[in-house]
């Protein structure tokens, strides 16, 4: 009995457990690289299995800190296919909101979007940060504060355009 104990023990003792891996940016310019292609290899696996399993239809892009483009798309499909049906439906879904939205709301937008594409980036995000320190959060309803997101959201895409455009170049 006691001689199974011990075995089992040291059985147990040998393996070794997986802790939480904290997380935080790794310094090491090499292992950060052995790890983005470690992790980037397990992610594309899974797309793979969950296109596979599933039959999701599966589109995974990432783009490494260099700025290299990788890409993922299940069978049968592209990674245009599946980025075209996900931006139809969010436009339909946009579409069937616009209808209750305030109109001041709408005007206030527009009105920035015109502002915003004659200005600079950081005019538009001014503009932007004016508007939304103006109009209290807690006061809106679900019309305006959709607004107000997509107006973010588009200050945003303008911005990592820039920023993928200066990784690209350097």
């Amino acid at each position: 009995m006691e001689g199974m104990e011990e075995a089992r023990k040291v059985a147990a003792a040998g393996k070794r457990k997986r802790g939480r891996v904290v997380l935080r940016r790794i310094e090491d310019r090499t292992s950060r690289q052995v790890r983005f292609s470690k992790r980037r290899s397990g992610l594309f696996k899974k797309a793979y299995e969950l296109s596979v399993l599933c039959d999701a239809q599966v589109a995974l892009v990432v783009f490494s800190p260099a700025g290299r483009l990788y890409e993922f798309a299940s069978a049968n499909s592209s990674v245009e296919k599946v980025f075209d049906r996900y931006w139809d439906l969010a436009n339909a879904l946009n579409d069937l909101n616009i209808e209750a939205r305030d109109s001041q709301i709408v005007c206030e937008t527009q009105s920035l979007k015109e502002q915003s594409a004659a200005g600079s980036v950081s005019d538009q995000l001014n503009n932007i940060a004016q508007w939304a320190m103006e109009a209290d959060v807690n006061e809106m309803n679900k019309a305006q504060i959709r607004g107000l997101e997509e107006t973010l959201t588009d200050a945003l895409t303008v911005i990592r355009n820039k920023l993928m455009t200066k990784v690209a170049q350097a």
